[in-house]
């Protein structure tokens, strides 16, 4: 084994590291996972929702890592993903922000004139509707938008395009048509780098955290929590609920908190653990730039 370090966080790692990705190859998983990990020779399995991606890591806690969409600026948050955060006790070792670029790709020696169909991932549609709906292109909803590419290469149907990165036209040999063509050009979405807690893990630097706790149900109960957060001079970026599953009115509560140093977010902590049911730190990571 050897020590790899990357985005100043220190882990173990096997000499040909593993990323699980959500989608297959060339989907924004993977590209999120190449700008985070840079081209170091990882290799990419894909897992086609994100409950496989949760079981694949389980059943690989050593030789694997993962990477997980968590929140779009347009969409908002996947709360399923808190959710499996926080069940399958993964720990979050680091983010990224990938901006998001759609394209819409096809067999080369087309002109988009003869494009009458587009496939991909609903929510890739959704955010290109403006463009499709001037072209008149009949939409086609796709399990995943790498996935829509690489059908369209392996079946040779000419007349269809899809919609996907521009990673995924390079892997499948299709010809970008058109790029850029999100209806917002302000879209990016925030990923997990995730682990399982059975990983051997070293902390390197950090100023970032991901912990979730539970409160009793009762007025002014939150409120304390964002008191002591206040207190210890600490940025609280991102407040999620989620539901108990089982119980009525009760909620888990995802929390970002952006420190200067450990000491601080360890003390922040101490005094959050007096006003709280339970509390569970996710890990603690460098900050991502999202418009590097």
């Amino acid at each position: 084994m050897r020590v790899l370090i990357t985005s100043g966080l220190f882990f173990y790692a096997l000499l040909r590291d593993r990323v699980i990705i959500q989608g297959e190859l060339g989907c924004y998983h993977e590209e999120a996972a190449v700008k985070y990990f840079g081209e170091n020779g990882q290799e990419f399995v894909p897992a086609h929702s994100f409950p496989v991606l949760a079981t694949l890591l389980d059943e690989n806690p050593f030789d694997r890592m993962a990477i997980m969409a968590i929140e779009n600026s347009i969409a908002g948050s996947l709360l399923q993903n808190y959710r499996i955060l926080r069940e399958h006790e993964f720990r979050v070792v680091g983010e990224v922000y990938l901006r998001i670029k759609h394209n819409l790709m096809a067999l080369p020696g087309q002109l988009l004139s003869e494009i009458k169909e587009v496939h991909s991932h609903p929510m890739a549609l959704y955010q290109c509707l403006s463009y499709l709906d001037d072209k008149g292109l009949k939409m086609v909803e796709s399990e995943d938008t790498a996935l829509s590419a690489k059908r369209i290469s392996e079946t040779k149907q000419r007349g269809l395009a899809a919609i996907a990165s521009r990673r995924a036209a390079l892997i499948y040999g299709l010809e970008i048509l058109d790029e850029g063509i999100e209806t917002s050009k302000v879209n990016y979405t925030r990923f997990f780098i995730i682990q399982s807690k059975e990983r051997p893990f070293i902390q390197g630097s950090s100023n970032k955290a991901s912990i979730y706790l539970r409160v009793v149900d009762g007025r002014g109960k939150l409120l304390k929590v964002l008191e002591a957060i206040d207190r210890h001079h600490i940025n609280l970026s991102k407040l999620q609920s989620y539901p108990v599953l089982g119980e009525l009115s009760r909620y888990y509560f995802h929390l970002d908190l952006e420190y200067d140093d450990m000491a601080q977010f360890e003390d922040c902590v101490s005094e959050l653990r007096t006003c709280t049911e339970s509390l569970e730190v996710l890990g603690t990571y460098l900050k991502a730039s999202i418009h590097d």
